[in-house]
């Protein structure tokens, strides 16, 4: 199977005219006859890293297009230009300073529902992810994705109790479940007795918001 490559070009304009190319970047073979996502689509989050080293060095301040081209065996086979004018001052943080705040910002609206479990004294005093140890019943919690030590409010959704805990580990790793409660926090929302219960999990500042 053929190997093929495409060329990020990114033109600047300052008081002279700059250009700057990322390094050529390997990536899987597309096939172009059955793939009709856009080119600029499925290669501009390849290598976040070398899209951003290449947008913002040079002296150029102001990013005026994006040119992609693709190339197999030498040979041109698809090109595209995306038309762009941003303008970056020399003190803005770089594209990926800028995603990370995007992310971050995502993290702390984050919002969930789903079927939460509890676990206990099987656990109590082992390690946890973050290093602490597990307290059986203190108000802290197991989440797959969550940053640790941030902290959550979980509410049952059976009988409008809600919690804060803190996420201090991973998990749970069971069936469709998004959320393993210590046994104190689970005793605290009415969840301890029936083991598993529909929950909202929304991201909070602190254990008194």
């Amino acid at each position: 199977m053929q190997k093929s490559f495409k060329h990020l070009l990114f033109i600047f304009t300052s008081t002279v005219a700059l250009t700057a190319q990322a390094d050529m970047l390997p990536t899987q073979n597309l096939h172009n006859n059955s793939d009709n996502t856009s080119l600029s689509s499925r290669v501009i989050d390849k290598d976040i890293q070398a899209l951003s080293d290449s947008l913002f060095k040079g002296n150029g301040n102001a990013l005026t297009g994006l040119s992609i081209t693709e190339t197999s065996n030498n040979r041109i086979v698809n090109k595209e230009t995306v038309a762009a004018k941003v303008h970056v001052p020399a003190d803005e943080p770089g594209l990926l300073d800028r995603l990370n705040t995007v992310a971050s910002n995502t993290v702390k609206k984050f919002n969930q529902s789903g079927l939460a479990s509890w676990y206990g004294r099987q656990f109590h005093g082992r390690p946890t992810a973050s290093g602490e140890r597990f307290d059986m019943n203190a108000m802290t919690a197991a989440h797959r994705s969550l940053p640790l030590n941030c902290y959550i409010r979980v509410t049952n959704k059976s009988n409008g109790k809600s919690v804060v805990v803190k996420v201090n580990d991973r998990g749970p790793f069971h069936g469709n479940r998004v959320l393993d409660l210590s046994y104190g926090a689970a005793q605290a929302i009415g969840l301890a007795g029936s083991g598993v219960g529909n929950v909202t999990i929304e991201r909070v500042d602190g254990p008194n918001s």
